[in-house]
């Protein structure tokens, strides 16, 4: 692999969890507009009196990346009309929405890679030495999977890639196949194996593998729509004037793969956007269809989403629970941690609502309502969010919920019912965002 260094701007603010028991936690920001990004590190530790914030900046880094959307846009037949970019959007606006940074994933040596929506780089921080950088896996013209895999155990990276011109060919026809290969990366050896490589989507959102390494998932965050005509009964179903249009989501998939067998298995998913394993029984998944889709970029929210409880077995993934409400919109993130005796999956929920859900029932177990946000009206869709996501972390207890989001970090007593801690974060304007998912800052 091939690294560039980035320039990067460091700071510091007066910040305190006041004892939150957290070794550290990271939040992303998007600075709109700059294809800019700013990563903040909040810590309880005995020197966690400041947030450290590191400001990284991406512009000109798009250029190899737009070099091979536009040589494999000119050899397609999207280039005979205005659509050259996924989901409607303007040149401008994907670039930006292609370097968003959206999770974290810890690595050896103090480094944590970044996930990037749709990119054909990895990008890596350093809180320790507040640095960045640019990794190439010299893989060509291919796009990697957003969130990854890192085995401690062998200090190997697992990912995902697919060549650029199959998300090109999507365009025009998002259900069209694109060949997907799977990698293992070897940081001691720097050896690469393809571990993988069959047809499935694009927009590979993240890759996990199962405790006892027996089994691997990935995920295909799909956010393309179509035009649906509906009728208000079959008997109407010629009458134009009876008929309606709808939007309505093209479902993607989740890959199960079986480590030792080979075999695998194909699961249907509304925007198949994450997988985390349950902390006690090591076959037991849960995956989240989020039901949204993009719009220009714009989020839309389709419907509700949904938590999926799967047991992994030798003849194929099992479902044995699931979960879902009226409100339950747009998710981000969804954890699974133990608290009091019990395993609990929080999810957040657009926009302005926490879900905690009882992984052994897949009952609601208890909301968390943060400050009153935008109204949804599910009695029509598409709802396009007005605001932007947050991302939740649980304490090492199992007793409190840590949650950030555009500008603010607070914290939530589970059983308590209370919020114990507010605060607003210093270098947020009006054109930055949170974008993404919470991470944790490994242990040294």
């Amino acid at each position: 692999m091939k690294h560039t260094d980035l320039p990067v701007l460091p700071g510091e603010q007066q910040f305190s969890l006041h004892g939150f028991n957290f070794p550290g936690i990271i939040g992303p920001s998007l600075h709109k507009g700059n294809l800019a990004q700013t990563h903040f590190c909040y810590s309880s530790g005995s020197n966690g009196q400041t947030a450290i914030s590191l400001r990284v900046s991406l512009k000109g880094e798009k250029d190899n990346y737009k070099l091979g959307w536009m040589e494999a846009i000119s050899k397609s037949a999207v280039n005979n009309n205005n659509d050259k970019f996924p989901y409607g959007q303007s040149e401008t606006q994907w670039w930006e929405y292609c370097l968003a940074p959206h999770s974290y994933l810890p690595l050896n040596d103090g480094e944590i890679q970044v996930g990037l929506n749709f990119f054909n780089r990895f990008l890596h921080i350093n809180f320790n030495s507040r640095s960045a950088q640019l990794v190439n896996p010299c893989l060509g013209n291919e796009v990697l999977s957003t969130t990854n895999w890192y085995d401690q155990k062998t200090d190997e990276m697992w990912f995902a890639s697919w060549p650029i011109e199959g998300s090109v060919r999507r365009i025009n026809d998002p259900q069209e196949k694109v060949r997907v290969s799977i990698w293992k990366y070897s940081f001691p050896s720097s050896h690469i194996e393809k571990v993988w490589q069959g047809d499935f989507g694009d927009s590979l959102h993240q890759l996990s593998l199962s405790p006892d390494r027996c089994f691997l998932v990935l995920t295909e965050l799909g956010l393309h729509h179509k035009e649906h005509i509906s009728a208000e009964s079959p008997d109407q179903a010629s009458s134009v004037q009876k008929r309606v249009q709808e939007r309505c989501l093209i479902p993607s998939e989740i890959l199960v793969l079986d480590l030792h067998s080979g075999e695998e298995w194909r699961l249907p998913m509304l925007a198949a956007g994450h997988v985390e394993f349950d902390p006690e029984d090591q076959e037991l998944c849960y995956l989240s269809g989020h039901n949204i889709g993009l719009i220009g970029p714009n989020v839309a929210i389709l419907g509700a989403g949904t938590i999926k409880k799967f047991r992994l077995k030798k003849n194929g993934p099992e479902l044995i629970g699931e979960f879902s409400h009226p409100i339950f919109h747009r998710i981000t993130t969804h954890i699974v941690f133990r608290h009091r005796g019990k395993t609990i999956i929080g999810v957040t929920g657009y926009p302005d609502t926490i879900f905690l859900i009882d992984a052994g029932t897949m009952k609601l177990y208890r909301t968390i309502t943060m400050e009153p946000g935008e109204k949804v009206d599910i009695s029509r869709y598409p709802h396009i969010c007005k605001q932007d996501s947050y991302g939740i972390a649980a304490s090492a207890d199992g007793e409190a919920i840590f949650i950030a989001g555009t500008g603010f970090v607070k914290a939530f007593l589970i059983d308590e019912g209370l919020f114990f801690f507010n605060k607003r974060i210093e270098n947020y304007d009006n054109n930055s965002c949170f974008t993404g998912h919470l991470g944790m800052v490994p242990k040294r």
